[in-house]
């Protein structure tokens, strides 16, 4: 049988037991229909998985009992924040879902001025939504961290999110010159800030700001990708420069 895995935030240990309550508690009793001796593995989100067993099985609460303790730090592979003007509908979905499977360390929703998205009275439920789809795709794909997503900011406001990320990169259709290859030969340490702009282009303004603030503007070659399609493209280059190391 499949042992299943779900993260737990904020868990609660003493004397080799967890204590699992809350959404949960539920999530494991009447979804996955776990009872007392049922195998199941808990990760906290922050680089560790608890190999437990079901003990007992209470109205508001499950006790556990932890078997083993996995530590998978992910400090080894390069961090990314991602910075990306929101798309509409199930795209956006897609776009978090896919970055979070190859390994983007935060995901920073950022508004340009040709973003269409609006964010109003529904701007906290399209958050958690997207916390729990980075929750689901690290479980899936055998993350031990989940993704950090944080709210819209409009773009000049970025700096005080990445005040000690050195390196960055801004994707701009209009470079004629700079190529990720050319990016990417300059050897270079310590996490990595990238910035997507929307469907509309970056405005030359905004991108001349960009690169007053230490960004380097990179073209992707004559193709233009869609918004879900660029971070990709260019995780899944890092995440093949990482594995040649």
């Amino acid at each position: 049988m499949e042992v299943r895995r779900v993260f737990v935030d904020k868990l609660k240990l003493k004397n080799g037991m967890a204590l699992v309550a809350g959404p949960m508690h539920k999530y494991i009793a009447t979804v996955l229909r776990k009872t007392e001796g049922d195998r199941i593995d808990l990760i906290d989100g922050k680089g560790y998985l608890y190999r437990c067993t079901i003990q007992s099985v209470k109205s508001k609460e499950i006790y556990l009992q932890v078997l083993d303790v996995v530590h998978k730090p992910e400090e080894k592979r390069r961090k990314v924040t991602l910075c990306v003007s929101p798309i509409k509908g199930p795209r956006m979905d897609w776009l978090i879902e896919k970055a979070t499977e190859l390994g983007v360390s935060r995901i920073l929703p950022t508004i340009f001025k040709r973003t269409v998205v609006k964010f109003g009275d529904n701007e906290k439920a399209k958050i958690a939504r997207w916390k729990r789809i980075t929750i689901e795709a690290s479980r899936q794909s055998g993350r031990f961290s989940i993704p950090e997503v944080l709210e819209p900011t409009p773009l000049r406001g970025i700096p005080s999110f990445i005040e000690d990320i050195k390196t960055r990169l801004v994707l701009y259709e209009k470079e004629k010159q700079n190529t990720l290859k050319d990016f990417f030969s300059s050897p270079s340490e310590g996490e990595l800030c990238i910035v997507i702009g929307p469907e509309g282009g970056i405005d030359e303004v905004e991108i001349e700001w960009l690169k007053e603030n230490g960004f380097t503007s990179a073209t992707l070659g004559e193709n233009i990708f869609r918004t879900e399609t660029t971070p990709l493209v260019i995780l899944s280059i890092i995440l093949y420069e990482y594995s040649k190391k």
